[in-house]
């Protein structure tokens, strides 16, 4: 496995003295961060002040490697080059002890971000003692971040070689490949194409981001799928990536699912443009826990799209029909409701009454009825074709779920 690679060139900025005069007030410096609790957040805790957080078990022992990484930063601000091949085998064996020891490593990294803000906010207490301008303060802000990132890095490798071939090693990698294709802006495909390989998931031609949302059951458990199908657990809300979609069978693969959760899918898309799929996936999700989708099925997001497109500008929509619906006002709202429905069905039938009375279950004559009652209402700039889809869109914008979901209009069918 090659070994993970710091950027040195934030060290190589920095004046060499400074190492010198950090290490004459190395205690000073850290001594704030070795008095600050190092805590442990437990499952349902939000914040720092949840009474549920307690001093980290490990605390002694993380506070002597605060100490241990200072002396590696100057070593670093020294030497750059030669340093980093000496220091970075103890954070690889760091993370194999970890590993070894059971302890997680998404914590660790938690405590290596708070240890860091606390060096920090030392460093820059001791700015003017240490004679620190803004303009080094700022390269070591940067070479900071290139340690951090480089050392979580390392710990990682570390941990995962210790239980390489485990499960656990498996669903860490699958969890980062999954974050990668969901990142915005999209990575690199050739890495995305490593980090699949290194997570055994051969890359498919095409994906769809798939949203859940667990239909209000306080204890759920993650659902089971194939293999190839990528899942975190932990994500919220809850995502998973489907290979290709379009297969057959493919989709049925989350029928089950629907007892437990509301499943959307979103478009299909190639692995470049994972992100993109999820993102209208969540649109679509937000429009079926309003209710305007229904979520009986699974729901793709494709059958979907006039309803998409519409609330996309749903506050224009409802500025357009405060005027565009204003005839509807003169009558009780039950009236009124009844007239909408029946004048989206016209309008998606092209007035035609027989086909508007089959879609609503009702006798054509009734219609017709009805169609006389909006002809009074709205006059001639009912059956105007530059005013039509603009009704269309309002009233399916203000029916939502009434209507269960937008039909794509007759005319644009044909």
């Amino acid at each position: 496995m090659t070994q993970a690679q710091l950027d040195v060139s934030p060290f190589e900025a920095i004046p060499r003295d400074l190492a010198r005069r950090m290490r004459l007030h190395a205690a000073r410096t850290v001594e704030p961060a070795l008095r600050e609790p190092l805590t442990v957040l437990p499952a349902g805790a939000r914040a720092a002040g949840d009474p549920r957080v307690a001093e980290h078990p490990r605390a002694g022992k993380l506070r002597e490697r605060i100490l241990l990484g200072l002396e590696h930063f100057c070593a670093l601000v020294e030497n750059p080059r030669s340093a980093w091949a000496r220091i970075a085998p103890t954070y690889i064996e760091l993370g194999r002890e970890m590993a070894h020891d059971g302890q997680d490593l998404d914590e660790m990294h938690r405590l290596m971000c708070q240890t860091a803000r606390s060096a920090w906010r030392s460093i820059t207490t001791l700015a003017d003692t240490l004679d620190i301008d803004r303009a080094t303060l700022g390269l070591i802000a940067d070479a900071q971040f290139s340690y951090m990132d480089a050392v979580a890095a390392l710990i990682t490798q570390g941990y995962e070689s210790e239980v390489a071939g485990s499960s656990e090693a498996l669903h860490r990698r699958r969890t980062r490949l999954l974050d990668l294709l969901l990142a915005e802006p999209p990575v690199p495909e050739e890495v995305i194409k490593e980090a699949a390989r290194t997570a055994e998931w051969r890359v498919p031609r095409a994906v769809a981001a798939v949203a859940l949302y667990p239909r209000g059951v306080a204890d759920f458990h993650a659902p089971s799928l194939p293999p190839d199908v990528l899942i975190d657990p932990a994500s919220s809300p809850l995502v998973l990536v489907l290979p290709d979609p379009e297969g057959p069978g493919r989709l049925r693969l989350l029928e089950p699912l629907l007892r437990d959760w509301t499943v959307v899918v979103g478009p299909t898309v190639q692995i470049g443009e994972t992100a993109k799929s999820f993102r209208w996936a969540r649109e679509a999700q937000a429009l079926v826990r309003r209710g305007v989708i229904a979520d009986d099925a699974v729901v793709r997001c494709m059958d979907h799209v006039p309803t998409l497109a519409i609330f996309r500008a749903e506050e224009l929509i409802e500025h357009a029909a405060a005027s565009r619906l204003a005839p509807l006002r003169a009558i009780s709202p039950v009236q009124a409701e009844r007239l909408s429905e029946t004048l989206l069905s016209l309008l998606e039938n092209r007035f035609n009454a027989t086909e508007a009375g089959n879609q609503m279950h009702v006798h054509p004559q009734t219609v017709r009825y009805r169609l006389r009652r909006l002809e009074q209402l709205f006059g001639d700039e009912l059956f105007d074709p530059r005013r039509s889809l603009e009704l269309e869109m309002i009233l399916h914008a203000k029916l939502g779920a009434r209507v269960r979901d937008v039909r794509v209009p007759a005319a644009a069918s044909e």
